[in-house]
């Protein structure tokens, strides 16, 4: 009797620590409450075949609460001053996070309520300024989307650093300036050369130095959009993105806050998502036209950029020449694009690889000492929203050299 009266104390006491977030976890508790790039596969199949996404948002928003609580957030850090995108009939929030499917995010916003970014962000600062703001901004369904932090960085450097973008000339430029010692004058004027060790280099030292980070790679879980200071009702993952999206469409309907929507909606931006960036490759060659940058090169990085993200199969060349690359324009490309992913059908299985592999390839470039404190910048997002903060496919070093030895594709020509 004393001993079941001594173990129902001892749940009783674990059970308050863990709602109060008193209770210390050891590395290897915290590791069983995350999920690794092979878990976060596992659910990404079972969600796909479940009807239980709510149950899933519901374990998601329990885990946030405890996580908040143990990171000290209390009642007294609540706000509303959050980067928020309302629809016109003020039911619906969405918190963007950048490189969190945003663009996709706000684009369907954009065709459910005939309203575009600029017209969501003025119906935000409209309601901020209401008497009642807080309230309006509880009532209203609020979401966001996460993802893994060490992808999502990848995912920046790639498609805003890499990609031929106007974010070159004036973010690019930046951060060349604050990560390199030695500046050549095409990299101050153009900023086109920025390495994924020198993104690197500046996210860390600007965290660490308390500097304000650049939007697309400061923490998800900064002050505009920290779900440990406003109540959202739903946090999506990329990972399982459609089927959250299908959920929150679903939730929308439910609440009349939209009356019907295609049923695809999500899964017909692929398209418009895929060949979006092309508009910025041609301003860019715009801008560089006076320039001695190679045209040639331009051209090979947007090309390659479709391999980096598993669209273009690495066995697929760029299909010009130097000569060649004058007389390309846009819709060509995108044709060329289209027939190389059509033929890159028959690699099917190595496409996801090319994904992982150019990853492992950039990540192979940081130091050892850079990954480390790397960590502690991305580990806050990584407790809050079940990841692994320091994947073994990143962080066992023999591992990744090996890799980079066996593949010696150069996933980032023309840099």
């Amino acid at each position: 009797m004393r001993r079941r009266k001594f173990l129902f104390l001892c749940f009783v006491v674990l059970s308050l620590e863990i709602l109060c977030g008193t209770r210390n976890y050891s590395s290897d508790d915290l590791k069983r409450r995350t999920r690794t790039g092979e878990t976060i596969m596992e659910e990404t199949a079972t969600e796909s075949n479940s009807n239980d996404t709510d149950k899933i948002n519901e374990r998601r928003l329990e885990s946030l609460v405890k996580a908040c609580k143990r990171l000290g957030y209390t009642e007294a850090n609540y706000t509303i001053n959050i980067r928020a995108h309302m629809s016109p009939n003020k039911n619906t929030l969405y918190c963007r996070v950048n490189k969190c499917a945003s663009t996709t995010t706000l684009e369907v916003m954009k065709r459910l309520f005939n309203c575009d970014t600029d017209c969501q962000v003025k119906v935000a600062a409209m309601v901020k300024a209401n008497v009642n703001a807080s309230k309006i901004m509880n009532d209203a369904f609020s979401f966001m989307v996460v993802r893994e932090p060490y992808g999502r960085l990848f995912s920046t450097y790639c498609n805003i650093f890499y990609f031929p973008k106007e974010d070159w000339f004036y973010r690019g430029v930046k951060i060349i300036k604050l990560a390199r010692p030695n500046i050549s004058s095409d990299s101050l004027n153009f900023g086109h050369d920025l390495t994924f060790a020198e993104l690197v280099k500046y996210i860390i030292e600007s965290y660490e130095n308390g500097l304000r980070l650049d939007e697309h790679v400061r923490p998800i879980h900064h002050k505009s959009c920290n779900p440990c200071m406003f109540r959202f009702d739903y946090i999506a993952h990329l990972e399982t993105f459609e089927k959250d999206f299908q959920f929150i469409l679903k939730t929308m309907q439910s609440r009349n806050i939209i009356e019907n929507y295609p049923k695809d909606l999500a899964k017909s931006l692929r398209e418009w998502t895929l060949f979006g960036p092309v508009k910025h490759l041609f301003k860019t060659l715009l801008l560089v036209k006076a320039s001695t940058l190679s045209t040639y090169n331009i051209f090979l990085r947007a090309w390659s950029y479709y391999q980096i993200t598993g669209h273009v199969s690495k066995n697929i060349d760029f299909p010009y020449s130097e000569e060649d690359v004058t007389e390309i324009n846009k819709e060509t490309f995108i044709q060329a694009l289209k027939t190389a992913i059509e033929s890159s059908a028959k690699y099917n299985s190595d496409l996801h690889k090319q994904r992982y592999d150019a990853m492992i390839q950039a990540y192979s470039s940081v130091s050892t000492e850079h990954l480390e404190r790397l960590r502690k910048v991305v580990a806050t997002d990584c407790f809050l929203f079940g990841y692994e903060n320091s994947p073994n496919y990143l962080f066992d070093r023999n591992r990744l050299l090996s890799n980079k030895e066996v593949d010696t594709f150069n996933f980032f020509k023309g840099l």
